[in-house]
């Protein structure tokens, strides 16, 4: 099984033998060659042998997720929401979907709450 980096700008799929892993104070990780994120590492091999050491498991790969707030005529703002969904595969995602109004709300900070809500029940599919 492959290690895949969970920076999202990188997505990286990194094969065993071009991970170089760590001990440190926060535990196991290695590094990525191509973009120096730290990625967390867990041991899963007996507790007198040698570490057996395999990426944590995630619900779903990191997502770019963008929620913003647009200013409309009359002072209130549109929700507004454009998801990437993240393919198992080097800095390779799904087709952006957008969402241009997801409802309309009195101030920017509840229009950005609803749009990240939003998101996070669609991710959980």
């Amino acid at each position: 099984m492959p290690f895949i980096c969970e920076n999202v700008e990188c997505r990286a799929v990194l094969a065993r033998g071009q991970v170089r892993s760590s001990q440190e104070d926060k535990g196991w990780c290695f590094y990525c060659p191509d973009c120096n994120a730290r990625n967390e590492l867990k041991d899963v091999g007996m507790p007198d042998g040698p570490a057996q050491l395999v990426q944590p498991e995630r619900p779903s790969p990191p997502h770019r997720v963008i929620a913003t707030a647009h200013p409309l005529e009359d002072g209130r703002y549109a929700a507004q929401l454009r998801v990437q969904r993240a393919l198992a595969i080097k800095g390779t995602y799904a087709v952006e979907e957008r969402w241009e109004e997801l409802g309309v709300f009195i101030n920017a900070q509840e229009a950005v709450a609803h749009a990240n809500s939003f998101a996070a029940e669609l991710l959980k599919a």
